[in-house]
């Protein structure tokens, strides 16, 4: 990952674990306005629906001004108060 995301890497890794607040997109998108925040294709798509780890999907790609990306993974788990946040 490139050095121009490491806020953002941070920022990201507050929000993973038990417990730990949920990403609010709308903050982050003001937080970060050098980037693009492009949408996978299942962005906001549920995985393991009525079963065991039921989590919903916000995977992006993250593009910097000077076309660098990374991709951000970050999934909320509805069965149990925790999310799983990263940036690779």
């Amino acid at each position: 990952m490139k050095k121009s995301f490491k806020e953002l890497a941070t920022y990201i890794k507050l929000h993973d674990g038990y417990s730990k607040p949920r990403i609010d997109f709308q903050a982050m998108y003001k937080l970060f306005p050098q980037y693009e925040f492009i949408a996978t294709s299942n962005f906001g798509q549920y995985e393991n629906f009525g079963q065991a780890y039921e989590n919903k999907n916000y995977d992006m790609t993250v593009r910097d001004e000077q076309g660098n990306e990374c991709q951000m993974i970050y999934r909320e788990f509805y069965d149990k108060v925790e999310n799983l946040a990263y940036c690779q």
